[in-house]
């Protein structure tokens, strides 16, 4: 919006009282002037202006600072509202907003000889008409923070609501990435379905979705694929726990760390908020990549594999089977196994279970170990622990592969919305437990309670328990620098955060499964550092001390 009647009247005012309705004089340029123009040439960077009862201070990032009054000639705030449209008349006078300001365009002088015309200053820099026709836009401190904090935006049609997690709706997806942050500046628009996903997540307001491509193709850099997720972060207010999961995921060198990106989402022009865009999981080269196991193999060497399971309570999927210890496990790929192939997964679980309750358990050959790919699941289970996941102790989003060969591996990490101090129902789901930094939790509850389930046996080996000691050890300096990657990601969606509250604003209010509410993002974010700091702490000791 333009500024109001007020600001063109009062600005003919400043200019009458500056002496600036006649042709000025080479000695009354307002002062404050010639040092703005003199710190231009200099290349100095604007940083910040501070508006006072008498005025401006503009401040640059080399510590020089230069006040205005704003009876020399006023320098106006357009941080909230657009600037004035200046022009020249067809009689060489200068026109702000609609007003005759009575000075002369003159091309044939220096700016350090012509006056002010109109200045003011946006969020990004100061700008300065002058009256010999050039403009100062001030190079700004502020640029590269600028870029860094403008997210790539997502705009999605879609050609009737978006009700189901079953039915999917025609639609389109265009991506606009206007600083190139990866390399890519427009996508699309091209044609998409879309549906609803999630489980607790899609009954929240702000819905999560996923998105399927006519066409595989390659998203703000990501390896090209049809699938993708959208993760809504609803109940995560710091908007990052899944970005440092995955961040500790990428530390442990999974087999598969899903890609991501921090988004803007319009859907039929309507804003959404901010948005995790994810690679979908799926069996793909560049995803999880394995050979899914034939239809027709039902014997020998060709049944050991590839399967990809996930274990989940919600037993969701066309074939599941609950094992004797209470674990969930889903067919993800094959999601119709042959009845040889069910049973052959069946009996490899039941096998490891009764394994871990023998005599011979910790036995190197025949005991457990036999059964899994040992780094995958002590690096699985430092990081759920370490993130005190309460939906990572063998009970939901978890996800093994079994491939011809290979002993069964934890093949990469979902889900953790709730993790890291946001879930407010640990006590009341297994009692002994609680929602701080403090305390085992993966290593001595499983879905059916305390002391059950597989790490609970795995730590009754010395050697078990000596190889986690090892892993954490190593691991410890690079998740020494989670802090200030939170920092890192938090800045980075400083500007998008407050667009998105402002669409759900929800701050001051507890949100299922919060423990605490902080009235900003400021606070949620020092929380989740906060939790993240004292629980790896609380763990060093811990788990050195075991």
């Amino acid at each position: 919006m333009k500024h109001s009647v007020f600001f063109v009247l009062s600005l003919a005012l400043v200019l009458i009282m500056s002496g600036c309705t006649k042709e000025p004089s080479g000695t009354s340029q307002p002062s404050g002037y010639l040092e703005l123009v003199q710190a231009y040439d200099a290349g100095c960077k604007f940083l910040s202006a501070e508006r006072n009862a008498s005025g401006v201070t503009i401040s640059f990032s080399d510590g020089k600072n230069i006040s205005v009054k704003d009876e020399d000639f006023m320098i106006y705030d357009c941080t909230e509202s657009s600037p004035s449209e200046v022009v020249v008349s067809s009689d060489g006078k200068w026109i702000v907003g609609g007003v005759d300001t009575g000075i002369s365009l003159d091309t044939g002088i220096s700016c350090s000889e012509a006056y002010p015309v109109y200045a003011y200053y946006d969020e990004v820099t100061l700008h300065i008409y002058v009256s010999n026709g050039e403009v100062l836009d001030f190079p700004s401190a502020n640029d590269d923070e600028a870029k860094n904090q403008t997210l790539p935006v997502i705009k999605l049609t879609a050609e009737g609501p978006i009700v189901s997690k079953e039915d999917y709706v025609n639609g389109s997806i265009y991506i606009e990435d206007a600083m190139m942050l990866y390399g890519q500046e427009k996508f699309g628009p091209v044609s998409m379905r879309i549906r609803g996903r999630g489980n607790t997540t899609w009954d929240m307001p702000k819905k999560p979705w996923k998105v399927k491509l006519d066409e595989k193709a390659s998203l703000l850099g990501m390896p090209a694929d049809k699938e993708w997720a959208l993760l809504a972060n609803y109940s995560d207010k710091s908007l990052l726990r899944n970005i440092v999961a995955l961040k500790l995921s990428e530390i442990c060198g999974f087999a598969w760390t899903p890609r991501l990106r921090s988004v803007e989402v319009y859907l039929n022009d309507e804003y959404q908020g901010v948005y995790t865009l994810c690679e979908h999981k799926k069996v793909s080269s560049d995803r999880v990549n394995i050979d899914v196991i034939a239809e027709d193999a039902v014997e020998g060497e060709a049944l050991t594999g590839g399967y990809y399971l996930e274990i989940d309570g919600s037993m969701d999927e066309t074939t599941c089977f609950l094992s004797r210890m209470g674990i969930p496990v889903m067919f993800s790929d094959p999601e119709e196994p042959a009845e040889a192939q069910l049973n052959y997964i069946k009996n490899l679980i039941a096998e490891l279970e009764d394994v871990l309750e023998s005599e011979n358990f910790a036995d190197p050959v025949n005991g457990y170990q036999k059964y899994i790919d040992l780094k995958s699941f002590i690096d699985f289970y430092i990081v759920q622990e370490l993130v005190k996941n309460i939906d990572g102790n063998l009970r939901k989003s978890t996800f093994i592969t079994k491939e011809v060969g290979k002993k069964m591996e934890m093949y990469h990490l979902w889900d953790f919305d709730i993790a890291l101090g946001n879930c407010n129902y640990f006590s009341s789901t297994f009692p002994g437990t609680d929602n701080t930094y403090k305390g085992f939790f993966v290593k001595d509850y499983s879905g059916s309670g305390k002391d059950t389930g597989w790490f609970h046996y795995m730590f009754k080996d010395p050697e078990f328990v000596k190889k986690v000691q090892e892993r954490w050890n190593e691991l410890k300096p690079e998740f020494d620098k989670i802090p200030d990657f939170i920092d890192e990601q938090a800045f980075y969606l400083d500007q998008a955060q407050k667009r998105n509250f402002e669409k759900w604003d929800i701050l001051n209010t507890m949100v299922w499964p919060n423990v605490e509410v902080f009235g900003s993002y400021e606070g949620e974010v020092d929380y989740l550092k906060h939790f993240y700091t004292k629980r790896l702490e609380w763990l060093d000791e811990a788990i050195n001390a075991l």
